[in-house]
């Protein structure tokens, strides 16, 4: 054994360990420092047993002072004959007078504890301490003779036992009264065992006056006139057990409380487990069909000798063919049973008898596994059977030996069997509710010779190897769930790197799957490397699909202008974009935006752009752009940023254009259209979010042009501005220019002609603005020709057979107060509308 003296709270508690898995609780006391550490639910071993509950005085109970005064009150009755005064008796012969059980040792006094201790540490409902209340119907001295006897009176010499049909009604009115009395406690009992272990150990039949173990029960229900058909008398004689899940399903409910019930059994670690496992699941098929029960209790009595393991999913699997979940429920593993080398299967087992001490050679421990003589001893359930498939180690002797418990050998093997135990229950996910262990140390429990527990019966309990594999094994189940999603990844979805992390992790972590843990430093070897796994698989990178060639810049390559990255399309999205900007080659600090305004220093030089894409769970991926030309000084001024023209439909009178401009950027819409040729078209301009502004109107001739103004608030990628007119089915077109370094329009001017060419002159207000012009031309589809020292924008001819124009002079205007035409010198005889507007720097 190690070093360690006492239970040592440093280490992980029973019950968190498995807190995402199932409930770990004790079938013993619950409020020890150690059990409110390790333990979170809790089954009072005796105190809601029939005898706590009504009593055991044989001649003078409160059921019986009851009866008694009824049946005074009954025979004083004038008004009853003898039949009646009979069914009178007969039903004060049915009712049960529970005792109290305030105290502070009795079962509410011990509930209200537990509520009290659950209120005073604020315990949340995944928190709280919760109770398995055990149990309503049971056999032995903890159920009182008188309970069964006519008058609740028993006599020894000449006990007057209580027919069937009075036994079940008087079970009905003991259930009702146990139901409503504890309902108000409904929030700390999940469930309840109905009836414990009914069935006998050899025969699988319910247990009766002739077991060692003597069942009331059974005695009133026996038939032997049904031992010839096996299963017509465990039908015939588990009737009482029906009555019971039935009464408790019953009175749960109108109690309002809808508490899980369960049947409660064992199978003994030196007994086979049939026929009694089958004829317990038989014996519970009405009742599940009956839809009155709701857990399958295995109390868990084992050994690492025996049963195998695969025996003990047998039983699950039966189990969970009558009922919704399983609980483990008074469980402990022997240590000290080895595999009975003198066993024989051919040959039946079977109850050691006086007959067997006559012959001592064939008796433990020379022989096989039974002695008369010690048939009592450690517990009455090692010696008590012939033929087992255990024995006792010989070299154990008949008590406790914590030597033995405590070797290393004996650990491992309780320690291996515990940990496959553990596997097994966690494989039933959503299955298994509750494994309540038996006590706290193999000197505090059920099984206390029997080196049958997590803790050792040295002094200061130690834990044993055992205690570490049970905790360890919910840590190597989470290790293999993240083996099990590595190995359904398609590493070739994920980049070389981070699979070759999982690729490192999982093969650390496969290493350790088989290794048995008996101290905290394996288990911790199986948490670490379940982190590092399940980290490695988090930090798995998948590549960008990146979509639309490489990334662009679009803007002005000129000392002033602010250029734009488009980083194209990245999946999937959302993705996040970042950039850096390069100025022939080398990155420019700070310059880590969308934009970059072109300074001094790029003056000659070619300007290219990065983008990188970033997104958890990918692999950072980075873009680059190709150079700009070389970047240009220009002379002060507004600076055309992207120009965008559309002409509408023939006869419709709405045009969109499709733009896309920087942040801050100057839009401008030049806007002409059709009318009628005696005039009146209007047009008004909107799209993309933003508040248009008209800025100037010619329609003094028929048709129109019309210049309106925005600034775009934000970067604006492929936005519909859109012109309409007043007047539907007439030509509409739009061009839209969007001006870096404009602060507004200045000086506006129009012009409207009948006949001539084209012409208007602008009196600029500010240095270095510059003229641009909207024009219509209603009549004729004929190509400008635009004046000394101008540039024609754009030209469009609608099929109507009219002629949209925008011009500008080639430059700004250097200086303020200077007369600035806008002219055509062709055509020089068609009417015209001209806006002439000052773009200002």
């Amino acid at each position: 054994m190690d070093s360690a003296s006492a239970v040592d709270y440093s280490l992980p508690s029973l019950w968190q360990s498995y807190q995402d898995d199932f409930t770990m609780g004790t079938f013993g006391g619950w409020s020890s420092q150690q059990a409110l550490y390790d333990y979170r639910s809790n089954s009072l071993p005796n105190e809601l047993k029939l005898d706590s509950q009504i009593g055991t005085s044989n001649t003078n109970s409160l059921s019986r002072q009851a009866y008694v005064a009824a049946v005074n009150q009954i025979n004083a009755d004038p008004t009853l004959d003898d039949a009646a005064k009979a069914a009178a008796i007969e039903q004060a012969n049915e009712n049960i007078v529970l005792q109290p059980t305030t105290g502070a040792n009795q079962a509410e006094g011990i509930l209200k504890a537990i509520e009290a201790y659950n209120a005073a540490n604020n315990l949340p409902e995944d928190q709280k301490k919760i109770v398995r209340a055990h149990v309503l119907a049971w056999h032995g001295g903890q159920q009182p003779n008188w309970f069964f006897t006519n008058g609740f009176v028993y006599n020894a010499a000449d006990p007057d036992w209580a027919s069937p049909d009075t036994m079940l009604k008087r079970l009905d009115n003991y259930i009702h009264l146990m139901m409503d009395k504890y309902a108000k406690y409904s929030d700390i009992i999940v469930s309840w065992d109905v009836v414990n272990e009914a069935v006998d150990d050899y025969t699988g039949q319910i247990r009766n006056a002739d077991d060692p173990q003597v069942s009331q029960w059974g005695r009133i229900f026996r038939r032997p006139d049904l031992d010839g058909d096996p299963d017509a008398r465990l039908y015939a004689e588990s009737a009482w057990v029906r009555q019971a899940f039935e009464s408790a399903r019953t009175w749960s409910n109108a109690a309002g409380v809808h508490w899980k019930l369960y049947y409660n059994d064992f199978q003994d670690s030196n007994k086979l487990y049939e026929p009694k496992m089958s004829q317990t699941i038989k014996m519970l098929k009405p009742i599940h069909d009956a839809g009155n029960i709701d857990g399958y209790g295995m109390q868990g009595r084992l050994a690492w000798a025996y049963p195998s393991i695969a025996q003990l999913k047998t039983q699950i699997d039966a189990g969970l063919t009558v009922a919704n979940e399983i609980s483990i429920t008074e469980s402990d593993i022997r240590s000290d049973l080895e595999p009975n080398p003198d066993y024989d299967p051919t040959q039946p087992t079977r109850r050691v008898t006086e007959a067997d001490a006559a012959d001592p050679a064939h008796e433990w421990p020379n022989y096989g596994s039974c002695s008369w003589e010690q048939r009592s001893a450690a517990n009455g359930n090692t010696f008590d059977v012939c033929n087992s498939p255990v024995r006792r180690i010989p070299a154990w002797g008949t008590g406790a030996n914590n030597d033995l418990a405590n070797s290393p050998d004996i650990m491992r093997k309780q320690a291996d069997f515990a940990a496959d135990w553990m596997d097994l229950l966690l494989s039933y996910k959503g299955k298994i509710v509750i494994d309540d262990w038996d006590g706290t140390s193999d000197s505090n429990t059920f099984n206390r010779t029997d080196g049958a527990q997590l803790w050792s019966g040295l002094p200061g309990n130690p834990e044993k190897y055992s205690f570490f594999a049970v905790i360890g094994a919910p840590a190597r189940e989470k290790l293999r769930d993240a083996i099990a999603q590595a190995d359904a990844l398609d590493q070739h979805a994920f980049t070389a790197d981070s699979w070759q992390r999982v690729s490192d992790a999982r093969a650390a972590a496969a290493a350790l799957v088989d290794v048995r843990i008996y101290t905290i430093d394996g288990v911790n070897a199986v948490k670490n490397a379940t982190t590092a796994l399940t980290d490695a698989i988090g930090r798995l990178e998948r590549p960008f699909t990146h979509t639309g060639g490489d990334p662009t810049i679009s803007g002005p390559v000129k000392v002033g202008a602010t250029l734009t990255a488009h980083p194209g399309d990245w999946e999937p999205q959302p993705v996040t974009l970042s950039y850096q900007w390069y100025r022939s080659g080398q990155a420019i600090d700070g310059a880590t935006g969308s934009s970059y305004p072109l300074v001094d220093a790029d003056e000659g030089q070619r300007i290219s752009v990065a983008v990188t894409g970033t997104k958890p769970g990918y692999a950072s991926v980075t873009e680059k752009s190709k150079e700009t030309e070389a970047v240009v000084r220009l002379a002060p001024g507004p600076i055309v940023d992207t120009v965008t023209s559309a002409l509408g439909a023939a006869g419709n009178n709405v045009a969109t254009a499709t733009v896309s401009a920087e942040a801050g950027d100057l839009l401008v819409a030049y806007v002409a259209s059709d009318s009628p040729q005696a005039g009146g078209q209007t047009s008004t301009v909107s799209g993309a979010g933003l508040t248009w502004t008209l800025a100037g109107r010619a329609n003094g001739a028929s048709g129109d042009a019309e210049v309106w103004t925005a600034r775009a608030t934000t970067a604006l990628d492929r936005a519909k501005i859109t012109a309409k007119g007043r007047l539907k089915n007439w030509d509409e077109s739009i061009t839209v220019i969007g001006y870096q370094h404009a602060s507004g329009i200045g000086a506006v001017v129009t012009a409207s002609s009948d006949r001539g060419a084209p012409r208007a002159t602008l009196t600029t207000t500010a240095p270095n603005s510059w003229v641009f012009a909207s024009g219509d031309d209603w009549l004729s589809p004929v190509h400008r020709t635009v004046g000394a020292g101008q540039t024609l924008v754009n030209e469009s001819f609608p099929k109507v057979g009219d002629t949209y124009w925008v011009q500008s002079t080639t430059a700004p205007t250097a200086t303020a107060g200077t007369a600035v035409t806008i002219n055509d010198t062709a055509p020089k005889k068609d009417p015209y509308n001209l806006v002439l507007v000052e773009l200002l720097w």
